[in-house]
C-alpha cells in the first residue's frame, strides 16, 4: 500500500501496474474521507474524480502538459498526488493547504480559479502564448453552464492547429442538482447505459485502431445524416460519453486523444461522491462542502451547521412572507447554499435557481421588476461581483425594485482568499439609486426585509456566513426604517459600524464600562445626516468599523460629509486595505491574525478612548 503522506514525485504513478492503480484508487478514496471528515472541505467532487485525475497523471507528463482545473473544487486527489498528502490535516486550516488551487503551493497547480467557468479562456491564452504546453482543463460541478466558458469555447473551437483538452466532466451536479435546457442536453448526449456500456467494452476489449476507426465512422456519419452535436459544432473533436469512474477506460481514452492535433472535448460522466454512501445519495448538496462530520452517520460533528445560519434565517422569513405576499425568489446555483429547499418546494412556481449564471439572475430580476412584481434575488457576496455590471445598468440605473440579499458577507472563514465577501459594499456605493444595508442581527435582518417590501428602489441587504446563536422563533412581521440607532452612550469617543461586529463592539464597550458611544449604521447607503450632524457637533474622535475593503465605503461617506460641513472631529477607520488579501482559515485565527478578535476590538477601542 502506497504511503499518500510521502507521495513526492508524480512520475512514481506511471510506474505501477494496472491493478496497482486500482488499489490507489482505493486508498485515494479513503483518504479524502478520513481527512475531510476532520477538517471538512469539499468532499463529493473530490470523490468523483478519483480515477480521472489517476488517468491524468498516469498518461501525461504535468511537468509539460499544464492541468487546469476549473474553480478547484475537484483538485484534492491532484494534491495529493503532486506530493501534498502530508499536508492534508491542515486542509483550510490557518496557514494550512488551501482548499482550492494555489500557484503558491506547487508548480503543478497553474491556475488560480477563484470562480467557477474560467478554465476555457485560461487555457485558451496558456496555449497561445506557449505552443510547446499543452493544457487540460477539468471543468465540472456544472461550470460549463456559465456563459464565460461557453465564451472560452467559442474562440477556442476556432484554433484548428491547437492541441488543448476540455475534460467535461458531468456529474449531473453543481452544488445542487443541475438545471436548465443545457442539461437536458447533455443527458441526451449521455445517452443509455447501455450505450455508454457498449463504448466502454469496445474500448477496453479491442485493440486501439478499432475505438479510433468507429470514432471517425461515426463523425462522418453525423457529417452526412445529422447536425452533429453542440460541442462539434464548436469545432471540437468530441469523444463520449465515457464512464469516468472507470479507471482502465479513462486511461485508453486519454491515450488515444493525447494524439489529438486539434482541440478535443472529452465528455465523461461519474458519480459524484462515490466511494461514500450519503454523499453518492445526495441530491441537495450537503456533501458538496461540508464541516467536519462522523464518518459512520456522514452527520456534522457541529449540529449547527445543520441548522443556524443566516442564510436559514432569511430562508424562513421568505416562506413565511410568500404566505401573505406575491414574490419570486431567484439565485443563481445557490439553492442549497442558501438553505432554499422548503421555499422551493412550496412555491416551485415563484422559485428560480437559474445555475451558475449571476449576470443573467441579475437581468432576469430586472426584468420581473419592470412588471412591477416583487423580486428578491440571492447570491453569496463573492459571487455578485461577476454581476457588477448587471446591477449597475440593468437594476440601479433602471430604479427597478429589486431585493438583492447578500449572503457571506465579510470574512468567510475556510473558503479563502477568492471568496472573500470584502468588496461588495465598495462595488454598491458607487451604484446610483440604491440602498446598501446591513443588520446587526436576526431582529433587524427580518425588520430590512420588510422594509424593503415597502420601498420601490433597489435594496442590498447583507448577511455574514458566520455562524451565531441566532434565535429563528422571532416576529416575521418586524419592521425598522433606515435610520441610524444608539447601542451605547458615552462622552469620550464614537464608535460607529454596522453588522453583527458592531453589536459585538457595544458588548466589549459596556463589559469593559468605556465610556463610548456606540452607533449602529444599519443603513450604509444612504447615510444617517441627522445622527451624523449630531455625532460631529460632539466633536468626539469617531473610529469607523467595517469588514470590508476601505475602498469607497462607509467611512469615506463619513469623511466625505465632514468636509463639506466642515466639521473638524478626528475620524479613524478599521477595515482592511484594498491590497491586502484574506487567506482561509477558521474565522477564530482569521479574526485574530487582521484585528478582529474580541481582544483586537477592544484594544482599537481603548486607541479612540484615550487618543
Amino acid at each position: 500500500m502506497l504511503d499518500l503522506n510521502k507521495l513526492k514525485d508524480p512520475a512514481y504513478i506511471k510506474s505501477l501496474s494496472k491493478k496497482e492503480l486500482k488499489e490507489l484508487s482505493n486508498d485515494l478514496r479513503c483518504f479524502l474521507i478520513e481527512k475531510i471528515s476532520k477538517t471538512g472541505g469539499h468532499l463529493s467532487s473530490n470523490l468523483g474524480v478519483v480515477e480521472l485525475t489517476l488517468a491524468l497523471y498516469y498518461v501525461f507528463d504535468l511537468n509539460q502538459d499544464e492541468l487546469i482545473f476549473d474553480v478547484g473544487h475537484q483538485s484534492y486527489v491532484h494534491k495529493i498526488l503532486s506530493g501534498r498528502g502530508e499536508a492534508f490535516d491542515s486542509l483550510r486550516q490557518f496557514n494550512g493547504l488551501s482548499g482550492y488551487i494555489s500557484r503558491l503551493e506547487s508548480k503543478y497547480d497553474v491556475w488560480e480559479s477563484g470562480h467557477s467557468s474560467t478554465s476555457i479562456s485560461a487555457a485558451t491564452g496558456l496555449s497561445l502564448s506557449d505552443p510547446n504546453k499543452r493544457p487540460i482543463v477539468v471543468i465540472g460541478d456544472s461550470s460549463i453552464m456559465n456563459g464565460v466558458a461557453f465564451e472560452g469555447l467559442n474562440f477556442l473551437g476556432q484554433l484548428k492547429n491547437n492541441n488543448s483538452i476540455i475534460i467535461l466532466n458531468d456529474n449531473q451536479m453543481g452544488i445542487s442538482k443541475s438545471v436548465g435546457a443545457l442539461s437536458n442536453t447533455f443527458k441526451k448526449l449521455r445517452g443509455t447505459k447501455l450505450k455508454r456500456g457498449v463504448k466502454a467494452f469496445v474500448t477496453k476489449a479491442f485493440p486501439s485502431f478499432v475505438p479510433v476507426l468507429c470514432h471517425k465512422l461515426k463523425r462522418l456519419v453525423r457529417k452526412i445524416f445529422s447536425n452533429g452535436n453542440i460541442f462539434e459544432d464548436f469545432g471540437f473533436d468530441y469523444y463520449g460519453p465515457y464512464y469516468g469512474n472507470d479507471l482502465y477506460t479513462m486511461i485508453k481514452v486519454l491515450k488515444r486523444i493525447k494524439k489529438n492535433k486539434m482541440p478535443v472535448l472529452l465528455h465523461i460522466s461519474t458519480k459524484k461522491g462515490k466511494g461514500y454512501l450519503p454523499s453518492e445519495e445526495d441530491t441537495t448538496g450537503d456533501y458538496h462542502g461540508v464541516a467536519p462530520f462522523d464518518i459512520k452517520s456522514g452527520k456534522p460533528l457541529d449540529l449547527k451547521y445543520d441548522k443556524v445560519s443566516y442564510s436559514k434565517l432569511i430562508a424562513n422569513y421568505l416562506v413565511e412572507k410568500r404566505k401573505s405576499e406575491d414574490f419570486i425568489v431567484i439565485t443563481p446555483a445557490m439553492k442549497s447554499g442558501a438553505k432554499l429547499e422548503e421555499f422551493a418546494d412550496r412555491y416551485p412556481n415563484d422559485f428560480y435557481d437559474v445555475g451558475i449564471a449571476e449576470e443573467h439572475s441579475a437581468v432576469m430580476a430586472a426584468g420581473v421588476a419592470l412588471h412591477n412584481k416583487n423580486v428578491v434575488l440571492l447570491m453569496y457576496s463573492t459571487f455578485s461581483q461577476r454581476a457588477y455590471d448587471q446591477i449597475l445598468n440593468d437594476i440601479a440605473r433602471q430604479d427597478l425594485k429589486v431585493i438583492i440579499g447578500i449572503d457571506r458577507a465579510g470574512i468567510v472563514g475556510e473558503d479563502g482568499v477568492t471568496h472573500q465577501g470584502l468588496y461588495d459594499v465598495s462595488m454598491f456605493m458607487a451604484m446610483p439609486n440604491i440602498v446598501v444595508t446591513m443588520p446587526k442581527d436576526e431582529k433587524e435582518a427580518i425588520g430590512l426585509f420588510n422594509y424593503a417590501f415597502d420601498q420601490n428602489h433597489p435594496i442590498v441587504i447583507r448577511y455574514p456566513r458566520a455562524i451565531e446563536d441566532i434565535n429563528l422563533n422571532i416576529d416575521y412581521s418586524y419592521k425598522c426604517d433606515l435610520s441610524w440607532t444608539t447601542l451605547q452612550n458615552g462622552t469620550k469617543a464614537i464608535a460607529l459600524g454596522y453588522g453583527p461586529d458592531i453589536e459585538r463592539i457595544a458588548k466589549l464597550v459596556k463589559d469593559n464600562n468605556l465610556d463610548i458611544m456606540v452607533i449602529n449604521a444599519r443603513s450604509i447607503k444612504p447615510i444617517d445626516i441627522t445622527c451624523l450632524n449630531s455625532l460631529f457637533k460632539t466633536n468626539l474622535p469617531i473610529t469607523v468599523f467595517e469588514q470590508a475593503v476601505s475602498s469607497g465605503t462607509l467611512y469615506h461617506k463619513v469623511l466625505e460629509f465632514k468636509e463639506q460641513n466642515k466639521y473638524t472631529s478626528k475620524i479613524f477607520k478599521h477595515s482592511f486595505n484594498s491590497d491586502t488579501l484574506i487567506p482561509h482559515g477558521s474565522l477564530k485565527d482569521v479574526y485574530a491574525e487582521f484585528g478582529l478578535s474580541d481582544e483586537a476590538l477592544l484594544n482599537k477601542l481603548k486607541e479612540a478612548f484615550y487618543d
